[in-house]
């Protein structure tokens, strides 16, 4: 395993990954605590098109400073973890974990521990307070976040939110 920060170039390898997932449980927020309901999801692969507009996506946050770190095997792309080096505005020296994606057959072989944890050192080596990040609200998601020692956000990113209002708002002090 080989991890990186990718070229500009590379990034185009995204559509090597292979999201698909089935899901049983969903974490709610619930009178502001986290709710584990049953819930089943059968999360496929995005289409052709969804890969290449995330692909632009992905290179338009590069071309603004982004770093994106990636796991290889051999040359297949099969993780990909985004800093964002612009603090959010609603906390001093708060930095977003702007993705975070590892391809099926790898997950559970601690490639998602090892990308988190490069965009980690890259916030303190900026100065971070703390990391924030807003996650699918899977089980499996937010079980992991926690065993990286994130905890719910105290206060949610109202930009972040209304993106993503579904999702789990996490934040680790740094």
């Amino acid at each position: 395993m080989e991890y990186r920060v990718l070229t500009r170039a590379e990034i185009s390898k995204f559509a090597e990954m292979d999201r698909t997932e089935a899901i049983d449980h969903i974490y709610h927020i619930r009178d502001g605590k986290p709710s584990l309901e049953n819930e089943h999801w059968d999360v496929k692969d995005w289409s052709v098109p969804e890969k290449q507009r995330r692909i632009a996506e992905l290179q338009k946050g590069y071309d603004g400073g982004d770093t994106l770190f990636g796991a290889f095997e051999g040359p297949t792309l099969i993780g990909i973890s985004v800093f964002e080096p612009h603090p959010l505005p609603s906390a001093v020296g708060r930095f977003n974990l702007g993705g975070l994606w590892v391809s099926q057959k790898h997950r559970g072989e601690g490639i998602g521990r090892t990308l988190t944890q490069l965009v980690i050192d890259k916030a303190r080596g900026l100065g971070a307070k703390t990391m924030y990040v807003s996650v699918t609200p899977s089980e499996n998601t937010v079980r992991f976040y926690v065993s990286m020692g994130f905890r719910l956000a105290e206060s949610v990113d109202p930009y972040l939110f209304e993106r993503e209002p579904e999702d789990i708002h996490m934040e680790l002090i740094l």
